[in-house]
């Protein structure tokens, strides 16, 4: 049984159709005034969540209760949490107010995201196609393409996303220095989006995340909140690095990078706009795409608190503030990179959706079914009939999961037909 992050609570639901509409994966559908959600399809991007106006839609987080299974607990806060507290909170004041909810230390990702960017670098240089690369970094993108995009599967970057590595080091950097066993450190994320938390509980390209939880900042804010105004949150030392911060930004991964032909895409429309042209053979002259599904990255994830416009000028203030540009030693990635530090243990699979068992005849009929029955729907996408559009209602009906009376316009017809014919 598929577990996911994305949780719904069907009294809350009103069947307004609204999450049916945002879903890029056509996971969401709604009968009889409630929405349900295929576990197969569904890529726990969390745009259900971000458009819900009932609450009826949230994410699987871990819980305190979680903490006590370890005799240390180390917090990872993804960097887009720095820019939820305004302009004038200090990242220390951050890191030391998550260690005030209960957190043993705190560990840096800004580093390491630059680290990876330039591991993608060196891949670029030595790689051999097929272009462009896709970014792994953001999990609803790299779930779209396992179930949407099998042919694009090929053009994912099989680099590690900075959070895993980081967590991989936190681990050991612990165990380590406490003498404590690598399986009694706890290691905690706080992440914007519920992809994240996905990505946790079902990794791909590794057998297990290096990460035991996470919490969402929507969770986390008042705590962390309080914590910064009272001034009683512990003073932690730890200096950011500016440009993987920018990692919270579309356009961050890349401007980290020395190769500039590439490509930042984000949101829903835009993303699968551009997946499609990948597929017809164009962009073979881009190197790389980074691609968010959040409408501007990981600042307007869902499970965020701050505005994405906000959130925006409050990272680029922080980063203004930071004193120098520093960076990271590029002989020690390569040689870090070369040794397979970044490398996924795994390949990466695009997802079997539905057994292709139907011969070439079979097909071809059913493609002229669903031509018939798109004739017959009136191509409004009202998703009246709950699900998303109508290629999708035909879609369904093929699959005995809905009739074409669902569509009420079809409905409408065949009452007024009587009063045509008399």
């Amino acid at each position: 049984m598929d577990v996911h992050s994305i949780l719904t609570d069907q009294s809350r639901c009103v069947g307004c159709v609204a999450c049916c509409q945002a879903c890029p994966a056509k996971a969401i559908r709604v009968r009889q005034d409630l929405m349900t959600i295929d576990p197969v399809l569904c890529i726990d991007c969390g745009e259900c969540i971000r458009v819900c106006g009932y609450d009826a839609v949230s994410a699987r987080t871990s819980s305190p209760s979680d903490l006590k299974r370890f005799r240390y607990n180390v917090v990872i806060p993804g960097v887009a949490v720095y820019t939820q507290f305004g302009s004038d909170v200090t990242p220390a004041q951050v890191a030391g107010s998550l260690l005030a909810c209960g957190f043993d230390a705190f560990h840096d990702l800004s580093w390491m995201c630059q680290m990876v960017s330039r591991a993608v670098d060196a891949y670029l240089s030595e790689c051999d196609g097929p272009w462009p690369k896709i970014s792994i970094t953001c999990p609803a993108i790299v779930r779209l393409i396992l179930i949407r995009y099998p042919d694009l599967v090929p053009h994912l970057v099989p680099v590690h996303a900075p959070r895993e590595l980081a967590a991989k080091l936190a681990r050991r950097k612990v165990a380590s220095s406490l003498g404590m066993k690598p399986e009694e450190v706890g290691i905690f994320y706080i992440t914007p989006c519920s992809a994240t938390m996905q990505s946790i509980i079902r990794p791909v390209g590794i057998d297990a995340s290096n990460f035991d939880g996470a919490f969402s900042l929507a969770e986390m804010y008042g705590p962390m909140l309080r914590a910064i105004k009272s001034g009683q949150a512990p003073v932690v030392e730890d200096r950011l690095n500016p440009s993987g911060l920018l990692w919270s930004m579309a356009g961050g991964e890349t401007a980290g990078m020395r190769n500039k032909n590439t490509l930042s895409v984000t949101g829903v429309q835009d993303v699968t706009r551009v997946f499609n042209t990948i597929e017809t053979g164009k962009f073979q002259n881009l190197d790389f795409i980074e691609a968010y599904i959040c409408p501007d990255g990981c600042v307007s994830g869902p499970l965020l608190i701050e505005g994405r416009y906000a959130a925006r000028r409050n990272l680029q203030r922080l980063r203004a503030r930071l004193q120098g540009e520093t960076t990271v030693a590029e002989e020690k990635v390569r040689t870090l990179y070369h040794e397979h530090f970044f490398d996924l243990e795994d390949e990466i699979k695009a997802a079997a959706i539905r057994p292709m068992t139907e011969t070439l005849q079979q097909a071809i009929r059913r493609r002229q079914e669903k031509h018939r029955l798109l004739e017959e729907l009136p191509k409004k996408d009202c998703a009246a009939c709950g699900a998303p559009d109508c290629t999708t209602l035909a879609e369904d009906i093929l699959a005995g999961e809905a009739t074409i009376d669902d569509c009420v316009f079809v409905r409408l017809k065949k009452l007024e037909e009587p009063k045509t014919q008399g």
